[in-house]
């Protein structure tokens, strides 16, 4: 899988993804969920996060795939879904669990499992991630998933409207049910 993706992906790219791997590795052992399957989901979460989205709609197409208006309108989050097909397809993955990881490691979604957490923060705090506050998430992280979680979909929302971008209906209903 590894020598397939670094074939696949750009090197800034597949070091991030190692770095999700390895990141949703320590989380699956500090919270109790399949190490191997968010080892694999981290690895893979990127998997079809093409150079452009040109590219990416082209894969999707070729799969059968439609999107929504709102997720159009959010082109950047458009390689999570495409990736659980293209992990399905090309990479010979099965297992729902890490599928669905996947597909909502971008935009979260209510009721997320404990796999669609942890990749979900993994991807967020992995170590070449660089922006205002992602030390305070990495603490965070070591405390509680849940909280950390919560800051994540806050930092992702905020973001957003920092660049008067569309918020993904999915991170609105992870958060309202974070709140609830």
């Amino acid at each position: 899988m590894k020598d397939k993706l670094k074939k696949a992906l750009k090197p800034k790219r597949y070091q991030h993804s190692l770095g999700v791997a390895k990141t949703a590795r320590i989380l699956a052992q500090k919270y109790g969920a399949n190490v191997e399957k968010a080892y694999i989901a981290g690895l893979l979460h990127d998997c079809a996060k093409l150079p452009d989205i040109k590219e990416q709609m082209k894969l999707a197409k070729k799969y059968g795939m439609e999107f929504d208006e709102v997720t159009l309108k959010c082109p950047a989050v458009i390689h999570a879904p495409l990736g659980a097909r293209h992990a399905k397809e090309e990479y010979g993955i099965t297992d729902k669990e890490i599928l669905d990881a996947i597909e909502y490691h971008t935009v979260g979604r209510a009721n997320m499992t404990l796999m669609d957490k942890i990749i979900y923060v993994a991807d967020m705090i992995e170590p070449t991630r660089d922006f205002d506050g992602v030390e305070k998430l990495r603490k965070m992280a070591d405390k509680s998933l849940d909280k950390v979680l919560k800051a994540c979909l806050k930092q992702s929302i905020i973001h957003n409207i920092k660049k008067d971008s569309v918020v993904h209906p999915n991170t609105l209903e992870a958060w309202n049910y974070i709140m609830r």
